[in-house]
């Protein structure tokens, strides 16, 4: 795969999680700019999540059958047409559209560029999708100090108009700067299917990671979605405007990738299973602490609790890459993340209907337990007998 490409699906990654954030971050700031309060407005982008889970199927449907080179065009307009219908809405039904539109079009990415990233030696699965992760929480970062800069300063429809029309930029340059489909990609995709048709064991891999990508999806998007409203209300001394925020959170996010290079090389070295297992365990007595911390030490506590929920992401990615058949990779990829985002896309009306309760107490006390579940289940799992690189 030419440097270009690589380097446009890893930039895809990053520009797919800032679009779909820009909103949040703008409803957490909605005094600002709205006569809403955070819980209506977080509720507009719920069909949003939902499209962007249920869009991946079809995504990764087309992208086998048709062209996955043509699906991520399909992403970068789309998504920058979405961007500029949402700038121009006059109410907040038209708002919602065309967030769902939005997350139709960003749906297309993880089914396809994650598939086309996985293309190559297996060896370095886990270190090439981490750095992949960490160009998508570089997006997550990105999102709070582009709404918080460009909303400040030039009104919020502003962080929409600006994302959009670096998404048409790319994919221009996709376009004109990126192979379509050639004879030696068939020839390394046929080798590919030959190599792990082998595999007996891809398919209990790929039911045992659709269970866990419940938990996690929901986990992820509760953990992103409330993290700038939750330094907003916990640390108002510092939150009375939006750049204060923007940047904090731009720091912890930029901390969290580290963790994902980490996590990379170790599953690229070792059994993943009693990585999981202590990532997990770490991950929900991190939420505890979140609840109970104030001050320094909740930026510490929140610091490490998104450190660990980014861990998790390149694990299943890489187990399912090491283990699918290449001709099945953005179907089965697809179903992974319509599993994921579709339990993601509950965690959006879970924080708006709990906010209003208890602030985010209720929340974070949720998602320890389910962590800690996530840990059981990583126990539970039945040691698979799978050659070194492939192992759990």
């Amino acid at each position: 795969m030419p440097l270009i490409q690589i380097i446009l699906i890893n930039i895809g990654h990053g520009l797919v999680h800032l679009l779909m954030l820009l909103f949040p971050v703008v409803a957490a700031l909605a005094a600002t700019f709205f006569d809403a309060d955070y819980s209506t407005l977080i509720m507009l982008t719920t069909g949003s999540w939902i499209a962007f889970g249920v869009g991946a199927l079809p995504a990764g449907w087309l992208a086998d059958r048709w062209s996955r080179h043509g699906m991520m065009s399909i992403f970068f307009f789309g998504s920058s047409i979405s961007c500029f219908l949402i700038a121009i809405s006059q109410s907040y039904t038209q708002i919602a559209l065309a967030l769902f539109l939005l997350g139709i079009f960003a749906s297309i990415y993880h089914p396809v560029g994650i598939a086309m990233l996985a293309d190559g030696k297996p060896e370095t699965m886990g270190r090439r999708l981490a750095f992949n992760g960490v160009w998508g929480n570089l997006g997550v970062a990105f999102s709070t100090i582009t709404v918080a800069s460009l909303a400040n300063a030039l009104g919020w429809q502003a962080a929409f108009y600006i994302p959009g029309l670096i998404s048409f930029t790319l994919g221009v340059i996709w376009l004109m700067f990126t192979p379509n489909h050639t004879q030696s990609d068939l020839i390394e995709k046929s080798q590919h299917n030959k190599s792990q048709k082998n595999n007996p064991n891809w398919l209990t891999i790929f039911k045992i990671i659709a269970f866990s990508s419940i938990i996690i999806g929901f986990m992820f998007n509760a953990a992103i979605v409330s993290l700038p409203k939750l330094l907003d209300d916990r640390l108002n001394t510092i939150g009375e405007n939006g750049h204060s925020i923007g940047f904090l959170a731009f720091g912890i996010y930029i901390f969290a990738a580290c963790a994902q290079l980490t996590v990379g090389h170790l599953i690229d070295r070792f059994r993943v299973k009693p990585i999981f297992i202590t990532i997990s365990i770490l991950l929900s007595c991190s939420m505890v602490l979140v609840i109970f911390s104030t001050d320094l030490f909740l930026i510490i506590s929140i610091s490490c609790m998104m450190a660990l929920v980014y861990a998790t992401l390149p694990i299943s990615d890489t187990l399912l890459a090491r283990n699918i058949p290449h001709h099945l990779r953005s179907r089965i990829f697809a179903l992974i993340y319509l599993i994921s985002f579709s339990a993601s896309a509950l965690a959006v009306p879970t924080i708006a209907i709990l906010h209003l309760r208890d602030g985010f107490t209720t929340l974070f006390i949720i998602l320890s337990v389910l962590a800690f579940v996530e840990a059981l289940i990583t126990v539970s799992y039945t040691h698979l007998t799978l050659p070194t690189i492939y192992s759990v």
